[in-house]
């Protein structure tokens, strides 16, 4: 390499990783270590609540259509942008509103607890990947993109293996109760994000009236998979229940370690994703995650009780999730308008939760009903479906 690569590659990462780049990665690190540790100690710490397996279902459900309610507010926020400062910093603080579950003795109280956090996180995710897309460069966006993901997720390690260290030692609720540290560092870091100034205001008549074709054939695509992307919270109760030991190891450790996998590939693929998906045209790693994501969904519905198979499927799921966080929101990013961004990643994050509704409420109710092995099968279904849906939007739109 000749003597200016060192130098031409320095200026390009002045470029994109900027304060508010690094600002919502080190909160999205603290935010989802507070976050990832109560997700995987839920589904047990329902169950000892006396909760029904379809109540699983109906917290990630409920939560879920929130959240695209929420999504779909926050996107209007962003491209009006006169207060969206103000409600990024307050979603922050509802997502970190958790810990609360710490008190709760009645099960239907996590379902209330948990959509207030789920609220929090759709209202604050549009203007936050609306902030990193206006302040970096387009052909760094990905990249940018990318290394949130990765910090995201490296939170999302630090909470379950946490949480697997110590629940031997610590009770799930006092575990809970904890994750209000991680939460109050997340809001002191997301302070310090610098507020960007509208590049434009649009009514909403206008901004909802221009969606290009491609964009609505994606939406529509996006929807039909979301029924079935369920949450890694099924696959935990999966392993949970199906009583696997290793010696000593409880099948609830196992299963936050198994989750504490996921993780790693997840964190560990995030950032190569973003900067594949920089100097990939169209929708390719997109289709790559779907197509991943059906088959592991699939083998839930298949497996037995080896280790070794479980442990595949986390690492496949966790790798699935990074291309699907990633290219998704590029995806959104190159499809919209620049005026309507924020709008369109709302749109999308909402069509999402409400697919993650029903799959998260079908999942429950044929879980409890029938087996986990039937609703794994039928939401392997929804994302065959998916994926063969946004296959035809790549060739209607190419």
């Amino acid at each position: 390499m000749g003597p200016h690569s060192q130098s031409d590659d320095g200026t390009n990462r002045r470029l994109w990783l900027t304060r508010n780049v690094w600002s919502f990665s080190l909160a999205s690190l603290f935010s989802d270590w507070g976050h990832e540790m109560v997700t995987a100690l839920m589904p047990g710490f329902l169950i000892a609540l006396g909760a029904p397996a379809m109540a699983l279902g109906l917290t990630e459900g409920v939560s879920n259509l929130a959240q695209a309610w929420a999504s779909v507010w926050g996107g209007r926020v962003s491209d009006h942008k006169a207060n969206r400062h103000g409600v990024l910093v307050l979603g922050y603080v509802l997502t970190g509103i958790k810990a609360l579950m710490a008190l709760v003795t009645w099960w239907p109280w996590v379902v209330v607890l948990r959509t207030l956090g789920w609220t929090g996180r759709g209202a604050r995710g549009p203007i936050r990947d609306a902030y990193i897309a206006e302040e970096v460069p387009p052909k760094y966006v990905g990249q940018a993109y990318g290394l949130r993901e990765a910090f995201d997720t490296a939170g999302a390690l630090l909470g379950p293996l946490s949480a697997a260290l110590l629940v031997a030692y610590v009770s799930p609720r006092t575990l809970i109760a904890w994750s209000a540290v991680p939460a109050v560092i997340t809001v002191l870091v997301i302070l310090r994000v610098r507020k960007l100034r509208s590049p434009m205001v649009l009514s909403t008549k206008v901004a909802t009236n221009a969606w290009p074709r491609p964009f609505i054939q994606y939406r529509l695509a996006t929807a039909v998979f979301a029924a079935g992307y369920l949450a890694p919270t099924f696959f935990i109760l999966r392993v949970w229940q199906s009583s696997v030991t290793l010696g000593p190891m409880t099948a609830h450790t196992l299963a936050l370690l198994l989750y504490t996998l996921h993780n790693v590939v997840y964190a560990a693929s995030a950032y190569p994703i973003g900067w594949i998906a920089d100097r990939l045209p169209g929708r390719a790693l997109l289709l790559l995650g779907y197509g991943l994501w059906a088959l592991v969904v699939l083998g839930f519905a298949l497996v037995g009780r080896s280790i070794g198979q479980w442990a595949l499927l986390f690492a496949a799921a966790g790798l699935a999730t990074g291309l699907i966080e990633v290219a998704q929101k590029l995806a959104t990013v190159r499809l919209v308008p620049d005026a309507s961004r924020g709008q369109g990643l709302g749109q999308i994050a909402a069509v999402r939760g409400i697919g993650q509704l029903a799959a998260g409420l079908i999942m429950g109710m044929l879980w409890t009903l029938t087996n986990p092995r039937v609703g794994f099968a039928v939401e392997a279904s929804f994302a065959f479906v998916g994926l063969w849906a946004m296959i035809r939007t790549v060739k209607l739109s190419s």
